[in-house]
């Protein structure tokens, strides 16, 4: 029990009153302390002593002589053990007088001449005053009697009854014994017992923090840990903890109990304090003070606040829902009143769900602003919707909240904007929009394919939007299609986003505008295009070390903020970057967190650029099952005519052109060229469809076509755009003589050093490597050869290492020795060539891709591969090549 000091007290009493003396022992402390058991180890320890234990309990429903003095006289070793004593009054009857009450205890004396008598009363501070009076009576009276009076009483000062505890104490035979805490030697006790075994110092201390010394507490928690499974040596409150809680609270008094709930409704919106909670309670603010440091001592609460959550939970939901609702907007009207900022006095109006003023709509804005700014969107679409929601009934301005709740879920999931597009495009047309959320209404409606009636905003369907400039009103770069109906850009115009979208030579001025642009951006909607607009003027331009750095500043900026539109936006032009300058395991890494991070509706019409990412990097990997997987998501309709749907489609062009699908891939590149031109924007910076074409036609042998579509492209390739040059050098290398190519080739290589494609770069000094070796020029091909492994391994492009003389390089990177036909097998170069994409695990088709020659070539070179290797499967032939399989 771990109260064997208090224990002997009462058993020294005991001792005395057997030497015929009377005592009485008042037994103090909160609920929980053990009161009541301690009292029960003591009537069993006196009756082993030979005394008669005589008990009796106090309840608030059942607290007057009759009820009291009822229970005693039931012992059976009193006379009137058959029924209640006649001289007890009945209900209602004022008090006993003293001779009244000699007669009540005068069965109590003459048992004590008999026997040692041990009077317990339970819960003394739930008696009325008659009872009190009753007790005194015969306490006053023992001093010759063998009789011992142990009373229980509640050290709640909201309990408190002053004047019978001082009388009672100011007798000299009273002693008071006062339940602290239990000491932590005692709690290591009970926890190490409880859980048999020992259990570590910091174990014990969260059994000691959690049950604040409290013994009921505490034998909850162990048997919770005793009951979990797996078995747990340190405290967890669970279904035992949350029982002994609402235990302590049933035997409380009543405001103690009022007070924990509102501390409970409160949570952590503000410091309950006794002001604020009386205001909650309409009460007293000096009762709640005394009701919260009856709190503090029984246990539960720790700095004003519940020492587990699950205790608060727990009473939280036994808080009627309209009592709950009420007690929020007393604590929100009291925090305003006490001047506390918006963002705290709103968390209680949240909770209660309803708005009773106009007041509160405006603090419900400002908090969502002030969330808004510290990254919580959650709290403040929490607070819009309210305030939304109550703005009809109390003249709130529905429109302007319709559009701060829109822009605020646009930033975590622009799909929940879809639902709020009606009313938003009915306020645009009264007017009741400014310019700044009609242009964000004008990109929601692109963002989600409703091009018509953002049409009919751009061209004059609002008079908020025909004030602004061409690239100002120009919200959303997905629909280019759009210049048109907007009259085209003016012709001195020279802002970032006209250059990106008319295809604009860039030059050092616009440079720096892109830079100016990228150092004023805040993450809100109103730069998003600017912003991203900036960012493509560095990728076209080959700044795409500058680009990855402002993206890296920005991304940490969303996520800190906790925009995981813009985080998924920034992710993806990430992966963007990183398949440009060839780094497509960091591509692939921010593709994947870009799709992670919104779905496949909330993408909207810009879906094609994670998926278009995705799509190229496992094409360009070699993993086409992969691709195809990409390739099958259900696109939403109308996709094709934005941007997005152009790197879509160019990057299943790349994916058609690697299986061996030229038609199909030759038909989907000229829909890019079609699209390009029907946008004014014919640019090969943007996307080069036509070197790609040039190559498809190439494999359905159309020459002459594809020497027209390489040549238009160099004609329009802009003067600083080397990585398309390097690319077209690349395509007439193919179109020329075998002893023109290698050069061609060497001319793509100069080209391409001077730009971060990589993946360009490793695939033309591959094939240059392999011009070299048909040229017989062996150490010009193991030059090409050594320069392409390295880019070939950090890009991971595991079908191009297998393409090269040789084969893939070794698994620790070293470079294997160029391996042309051996004299004693006698392959030729071509055979040597296919011989080891075969050995490596290729198709045939994937063979034909690789080498540009045709499925039924393939064949042909297998078959003699076969007979001069004296292999019948495809198995065999890396053993007999010498290479690992």
């Amino acid at each position: 029990m771990e109260r064997e000091a208090e224990l002997a007290v009462l058993s020294a009493l005991l001792s005395a009153s057997l030497e015929g003396r009377g005592r009485v022992a008042v037994i103090t402390g909160p609920t929980g302390y053990g009161k009541t058991t301690l009292l029960r180890t003591f009537a069993d320890h006196a009756k082993k002593q030979g005394a008669v234990f005589i008990s009796a309990t106090a309840a608030r429903t059942e607290n007057g002589v009759p009820e009291l003095f009822g229970q005693l006289a039931r012992h059976p070793r009193l006379p009137a053990a058959s029924g209640p004593p006649a001289q007890l009054p009945a209900d209602g009857d004022p008090a006993p007088s003293s001779s009244a009450l000699h007669r009540m205890w005068k069965p109590v004396h003459e048992l004590a001449a008999e026997a040692p008598v041990v009077i317990g009363v339970d819960d003394v501070h739930h008696a009325d005053e008659a009872v009190l009076r009753s007790l005194l009576h015969l306490t006053r009276r023992l001093e010759t009697s063998p009789i011992v009076v142990v009373l229980t009483l509640s050290s709640c000062s909201l309990d408190e009854r002053a004047s019978f505890t001082a009388e009672l104490r100011s007798q000299p035979h009273c002693r008071h014994i006062r339940l602290r805490p239990l000491a932590a030697p005692a709690v290591a006790g009970i926890v190490t017992r409880g859980l048999g075994a020992a259990v570590p110092d910091d174990c014990l201390e969260s059994f000691n923090r959690l049950s604040g010394g409290n013994p009921l507490l505490l034998d909850a928690l162990v048997a919770d840990a005793r009951a979990a499974r797996p078995a747990r040596p340190h405290a967890v409150a669970g279904n035992d903890y949350v029982q002994a809680v609402w235990q302590c609270l049933h035997r409380a008094h009543p405001a103690v109990v009022d007070c924990a709930r509102a501390v409970a409704v409160l949570g952590g919106d503000a410091t309950p304090t006794p002001a604020l909670l009386g205001r909650m309670l309409d009460a007293d603010p000096a009762d709640i003070a005394l009701a919260l440091q009856s709190l503090e001592t029984i246990g539960l609460l720790e700095d004003g606040g519940f020492r587990d959550e699950a205790a608060r939970e727990a009473l939280y939901a036994k808080v009627p829902a309209r009592e709950r609702a009420t007690m929020h907007l007393h604590a929100a009207r009291a925090l305003r009143e006490d001047g506390e900022p918006a963002a705290r006095v709103a968390r209680p109006l949240a909770e209660a769900g309803t708005v009773g003023a106009g007041w509160m709509i405006d603090v419900l804005r400002q908090a969502a602003d002030h969330e808004q700014h510290d990254g919580d969107f959650t709290s403040a679409i929490r607070y819009l919707r309210l305030a939304r929601q109550a703005a009809s009934a109390h003249d709130g301005d529905e429109a302007q909240l319709t559009a701060e709740l829109a822009s605020t879920e646009w930033q975590v999931d622009p799909l929940q904007v879809v639902r709020l597009l009606p009313e938003l495009r009915a306020a645009a047309a009264a007017g009741r929009l400014t310019d700044r959320q009609t242009e964000d209404l004008v990109t929601y409606l692109l963002w989600h394919g409703r091009r018509e009636q953002a049409r009919a905003l751009l061209t004059g369907g609002t008079d908020r939007l025909a004030a602004t400039g061409w690239a100002s009103r120009f919200r959303s770069w997905l629909y280019p299609t759009l210049l048109a109906d907007l009259g085209g850009a003016p012709p001195d115009d020279r802002s970032v986003e006209v250059a990106v979208i008319t295809g604009g030579e860039m030059d050092d001025d616009l440079l720096i505008a892109a830079e100016q642009v990228l150092l004023s951006t805040r993450l809100d909607d109103s730069v998003l295009v600017p912003a991203l607009t900036a960012l493509a003027v560095l990728v076209y331009t080959e700044g795409l070390d500058h680009a990855a750095a402002w993206i890296d500043i920005l991304l940490k900026a969303a996520e800190r903020r906790g925009s995981l539109t813009w985080q998924a936006l920034l992710s993806t032009t990430s992966s963007i970057i990183d398949v440009r300058r060839g780094d497509l395991r960091a591509a692939e890494g921010h593709a994947q967190r870009s799709l992670a991070l919104l779905s496949n509706r909330s993408w909207g019409m810009a879906l094609g650029l994670p998926l278009s990412s995705s799509i190229q990097i496992a094409t360009a990997r070699g993993r086409y099952d992969e691709a195809a997987k990409f390739l099958r998501v259900p696109l939403p309709d109308g996709m094709f005519e934005t941007l997005p749907g152009l790197y879509y489609m160019f990057a299943r062009g790349h994916y058609h052109a690697a299986i061996g699908q030229h038609r199909t891939a030759l038909a989907d590149f000229g829909s890019c060229g079609d699209l390009m031109r029907d946008w004014g924007n014919d640019q090969p910076a943007l996307v080069p469809w036509r070197g790609e074409a040039a190559r498809a036609s190439l494999r359905l042998g159309r020459t002459d076509r594809a020497r027209t579509l390489v040549e238009e492209q160099m004609a329009r390739t802009m003067s600083w755009d080397a990585r398309t040059r390097g690319a077209s050098l690349r395509v007439l290398a193919e179109l020329a003589a075998p002893d023109e190519r290698a050069a061609l080739l060497a001319e793509a290589v100069s080209a391409l050093e001077g730009t971060t494609d990589r993946v360009g770069l490793a695939t033309t000094l591959t094939e240059l490597s392999l011009a070299r070796t048909a040229l017989g020029d062996e150490d010009g091909a193991r030059d090409a050869a050594r320069s392409a492994r390295p880019l070939i391994k950090k890009c991971g492009l595991e079908p191009l290492a297998a393409a090269l003389p040789g084969g893939a390089p070794d698994r620790d990177g070293g470079e294997k020795p160029l391996r042309i036909a051996s004299p004693t097998t006698e392959l030729s170069d071509a055979e040597q060539r296919v011989a080891s994409l075969a050995a490596a695990g290729f198709s045939n088709r994937q063979i034909a891709s690789e080498l540009f020659i045709t499925v039924s070539t393939v064949e042909q070179h297998l078959t003699r591969v076969y007979r001069k290797l004296n292999v019948s499967r495809r198995p065999n032939l890396a053993k007999a090549l010498g290479t690992p399989a």
